[in-house]
């Protein structure tokens, strides 16, 4: 075991000491903090810090074990692949350099990222994921080293949600490989999923207000079956944002981690991190800004568990751990950004899962990129990502020897077989008619997951095999199902029968799920096959107003949002009486854990202040309804929406609810005009010329000698100046600390516990030097020659529009979409250099104190010697 101290330890020169966690799981082992390593873990295991990657081997986000039980290693930017020979009781731990390895760099600011996301040991092949491609690396003549690298597949660069890891099938025979959202389906590839995918958003679609991921269109992140030679892909499932890892169970059945979009806290559909069971032809329902699917959605698949905001990066179940019995059966989940590992125990639910989670360990700063269990059952996992310090810790079981048998989760065992059955005809025309008539009957299944793979058994076949069983099912419940799948494939003469059809069923005595199917169903009729006019409107309106509202708050969610695409004439006098009536929800996340890193200040705060995400839902409803609005309406909804924004919640929050009111403003008739006084409203801007100044006098600090600043702890500081420069500096523009500040970039609230000096002053000396894709610049380049640089704020068939001024986003430069020759992201960061530079030597080391201290001014940086 190595003794260390946490990087804001060695600043200031204080050693963890032990101390007992406290722990509210019943019946579970507590934590203790292990004074090693300052790690947080359950009594009976051991971590231990095998090694500090130097500088020279970069930072660390990708690793496997090679069939001799040594590590392979990846820099995420430029320093390259490592092999690990771990230490043994006669020999030390030995690092070394894996040359030839493919680097093809994408300029990222002054970075050139081009490392690996993701390496697997198989078919006597090392298989190699990065920004550009899918490699098969092998050593041709037995020397150990690498020799022949073969590129089997090129893929879109996606930055951080690009392809990352690789796991062997659970068959053996094949590899599955998981991306993110900014990376398209590889170009040839097969899909267990008709490719018809659209955005099958039924309101107009508002883009994040920050700009993140404006103009991605569906399917979103993927998982592809690959074969070993690489020729064979085959799309499994999508509608991920930016899954980083997969693991498969002891019976077969495969899972993945999803990651939040945090700007998205506070409106209604926000997601957090969850577990996704992830079954052939799966659909979970990302899409860009406010047209996220919600789990609720028929046509998708929900979670199996939430698990709360988070960065999640590594999973693996613990089947071949050296752990005792009572861990063998848990999915171990990673999170980058809270430093958090948790193990999350499942439970049978028909054909899938459910689950709970139990925090396994914890520390600060540990910023966990990669994790798998090694040949001798420990847990290994390194830390990095971004040129952050990366770290190699081992995690051993150490307590007494437990007995006992792992769980095998086998009483539901018939229900997956059927519907790995029906997951047979997820091949294109695979089946035909055989497929249809074994399909058919679990459109009706009480089941979930089986109606989802029945359905696409379904789809999968010849539209002219089914098309006229959708107009037979008397079911209800499979007359839903079957017209979701005939909305999606069905042309639009069919509209008028459809509509039809499923103005038959009664809504009134269905089932809750079913209810919600049906308007699902309505939904994705109106979308694919054309928007009802006249009496049909008129129809559909009549048969769905009359259950309007319901007793189910969900299913008024939905019942609002069909009515509001209808333009129904008492949409917006029943859904007022509904948003006088509601209560904002309790959120209730871990706050602990929360106030680990910066990104849980914003949702403490929001937590603190909760916005009604029932009531802006409604909002978001009405903004486009023209009909049945009174003076008094009007006046309400405005007046709501100026309160919302009173509210707390992600960088997007207020965004989203200006938008909602700038289109509903835009709605207004001539004669209401008079109601967008005082309606209107823009991002919060700083007023630059309030700001103070620095005394000086100016020194043009580089990183380096700045550094010489801080050789010795931090003591006697001023609090009260370190307050000052940070508006001095301009970073309160920008930026939130202590519940104050801009929005336009990160919230610094816990920078001083997650990053080294160092790492703070290249952040501000060369704020180029590494971006985050949330924060990244466009370039927009003009047919006409000209070209817009700045946050992408716009984006759509008509215009696009850029925030070049980072200080203000409502200072918005736009150009038509006709006159678009490219969108590219800048290497330029919207932070401009030398923001520090007219600050003396006090001035400088008082705004380090500050952002070091997060906001505290009885921080040891200020206390007197």
């Amino acid at each position: 075991m190595i003794r260390r101290l946490t990087a804001i330890g060695l600043l200031l020169g204080i050693a963890l000491e032990p101390a007992i966690g406290r722990d509210s799981d019943t019946g579970t082992a507590r934590l203790v903090l292990d004074a090693d390593t300052g790690i947080s873990i359950r009594e009976g295991f051991d971590a231990e810090l095998l090694y500090e990657v130097p500088k020279s081997q970069g930072s660390w986000v990708a690793m496997a074990f090679d069939p001799k039980g040594r590590l392979v290693v990846s820099d995420q930017d430029d320093k390259g692949v490592f092999r690990v020979t771990l230490p043994t009781e006669g020999a030390p731990i030995r690092v070394e350099s894996l040359p030839g390895f493919p680097y093809d760099p994408v300029d990222w600011g002054k970075r050139k990222v081009g490392g690996a996301y993701g390496f697997l040991y198989a078919f006597d092949s090392l298989y190699m994921s990065n920004m550009r491609g899918f490699y098969r690396i092998r050593d041709t003549d037995g020397d150990d080293r690498y020799d022949e690298f073969q590129l089997l597949r090129k893929l879109d660069m996606g930055y951080e949600h690009s392809a990352h890891c690789i796991i062997p099938t659970p068959d053996g025979k094949g590899l599955y490989l998981v991306s993110g959202n900014f990376t398209g389906v590889p170009e040839g590839a097969s899909s267990a999923q008709p490719p018809v995918w659209q955005e099958d958003t039924l309101l107009p679609s508002i883009p994040d207000p920050m700009g993140h991921a404006v103009g991605l269109t569906a399917p979103g992140g993927w998982i592809c079956r690959i074969s070993p030679d690489g020729k064979d892909w085959k799309m499994i499932a999508s509608g991920f944002r930016n899954s980083v890892d997969i693991a498969v169970n002891r019976e077969g059945e495969l899972f993945t981690y999803d990651s939040d979009m945090e700007f998205d806290i506070g409106v209604p559909w926000y997601r957090p991190t969850r577990i996704n069971h992830v079954t052939s032809g799966a659909e979970f329902g990302w899409r860009s800004g406010s047209g996220v699917w919600l789990d609720h959605f028929a046509d998708s698949l929900g979670s199996v568990l939430d698990v709360g905001p988070g960065s999640p990066t590594a999973i693996s179940f613990g089947h071949h751990s050296g752990f005792p019995a009572e861990y063998q059966d848990k999915l171990f989940i990673c999170d980058w950004t809270f430093g958090t590992i948790f193990t999350v125990e499942l439970q049978e639910s028909s054909s899938s899962y459910t689950g709970t989670k139990t925090e396994f360990l914890h520390g600060s700063p540990l910023n966990i990129a990669a994790m798998r269990f090694g040949p001798d059952g420990a847990m290994y996992f390194v830390t990095g990502g971004r040129t952050t310090a990366s770290r190699l810790y081992r995690v051993r079981h150490t307590g007494p020897k437990t007995t006992g048998v792992p769980r095998h989760l086998v009483a539901n065992s018939g229900l997956r077989a059927l519907r790995h059955s029906l997951e047979e005809f997820h091949v294109r025309g695979q089946g035909g008619a055989t497929a249809v008539e074994q399909a058919w009957p679990h459109l009706a299944h009480s089941d979930r997951s089986l109606r989802h793979a029945a359905r696409l058994a379904v789809e999968n076949q010849d539209v002219a095999l089914w098309r006229e069983k959708v107009f037979a099912e008397g079911k209800p419940r499979a007359a839903i199902h079957a017209a979701i799948a005939l909305s999606r494939h069905g042309d639009k003469s069919l509209s008028g029968r459809l509509l039809g059809k499923l103005g038959e069923i009664p809504f009134g005595t269905l089932e809750r799920e079913d209810r919600l199917a049906l308007l699902r169903a309505y939904a994705l009729c109106f979308l694919r096959m054309g928007r009802p006019e006249g009496g049909q409107a008129a129809d559909v309106i009549a048969r769905l107003d009359a259950h309007f509202p319901d007793a189910d708050d969900t299913v008024n969610a939905e019942l609002c949002r069909v009515l509001s695409y209808l333009d129904s004439p008492t949409v917006v006098r029943k859904t007022l009486v509904l948003m006088r009536s509601t209560k904002a929800a309790t959120v209730d996340y871990d706050k602990a854990m929360l106030g680990r890193h910066e990104y849980g200040g914003a949702i403490l705060k929001m937590m603190a202040n909760t916005p009604n995400t029932r009531n802006i839902h409604f909002a978001y409803c009405l903004r486009i309804v023209r009909s049945g609005w009174t003076p008094e309406d009007r006046k309400y909804f405005f007046g709501w929406l100026n309160e919302a924004l009173t509210k707390d919640g992600g960088k997007s929050f207020s965004g989203y609810i200006r938008a909602i009111r700038k289109e509903a403003i835009d709605r207004l008739e001539t004669k209401d005009v008079e109601l967008m006084v005082g309606m209107l409203g823009d991002f919060p801007a700083t007023d630059l010329s309030k700001l103070p100044r620095p005394k000086g006098p100016s020194v043009a600090w580089k990183v380096d000698s700045a550094m010489e600043l801080f050789s010795t702890a931090l003591s006697g500081r001023d609090f009260g100046n370190g307050r000052k420069m940070f508006s001095a500096g301009k970073c309160i523009a920008c930026h939130r600390f202590g519940g104050e500040g801009g929005i336009s970039g990160p919230d610094l609230g816990s920078v001083g516990s997650r990053f080294s000096v160092r790492d703070i002053l290249v952040a501000i000396c060369e704020p180029s030097a590494s971006i985050s894709e949330q924060y990244m610049a466009s370039r927009v380049k003009l047919k006409d020659g000209g070209s817009l640089h700045g946050r992408l704020i716009l984006r759509n068939e008509k215009e696009v529009g850029v925030a070049s001024n980072p200080f203000d986003l409502n200072q918005v430069t736009k150009a038509s979409s006709t006159n678009v020759a490219s969108i590219e992201f800048s290497n330029v960061s919207p932070m401009p250099p030398g923001m520090i530079s007219g600050m003396n030597r006090d001035e400088l080391m008082d705004l380090m104190a500050y952002l070091l201290s997060g906001g505290d001014p009885n921080h040891r940086a200020f206390r007197k010697e």
